[in-house]
């Protein structure tokens, strides 16, 4: 078994023979969950490389799971997966901002700036790399 431990992110990988999860650690409200999302092999191996994609899954998983351990379909995880993860920088910042703006009402930057001390009203403004704004 592999593990790769987010510490500030209460989120970790883990690689179990040829299975591979995402953990994140909820907590909404009163109460505490943990939610296990599925990876593929490329994806684990993005999360070991880039800790800035790492920060991005994060906080957009972290917001539709407040709502409940279900909150999102294993569809809509892959989705969010293979945004973050793969797409262009653009594609993902676009995405985030989507995200950011919509349902979350900032919720998304806002968990970037606690967790990684960055200045939210710049993702705000649809900038998320550090090269690009920060």
């Amino acid at each position: 078994m592999k593990e790769i431990k987010f510490n500030e992110l209460y989120m970790s990988a883990s690689k179990d023979g040829e299975m591979y999860f995402l953990e994140l650690y909820i907590a909404s409200g009163h109460m505490e969950y943990e939610v296990k999302v599925e990876l593929e092999k490329i994806d684990f191996e993005i999360l070991e490389k880039d800790a800035e994609r790492a920060v991005f899954v994060h906080a957009a998983l972290h917001h539709p799971f407040q709502s409940g351990s279900s909150a999102l379909t294993k569809e809509k995880q892959r989705e969010y997966l293979d945004i973050i993860l793969h797409a262009s920088k653009p594609e993902v910042e676009k995405f985030l901002t989507e995200k950011d703006h919509g349902s979350a009402n900032g919720a998304v930057s806002n968990m970037v700036r606690i967790t990684k001390q960055r200045d939210q009203s710049i993702m705000r403004q649809g900038k998320w790399f550090i090269e690009n704004g920060r």
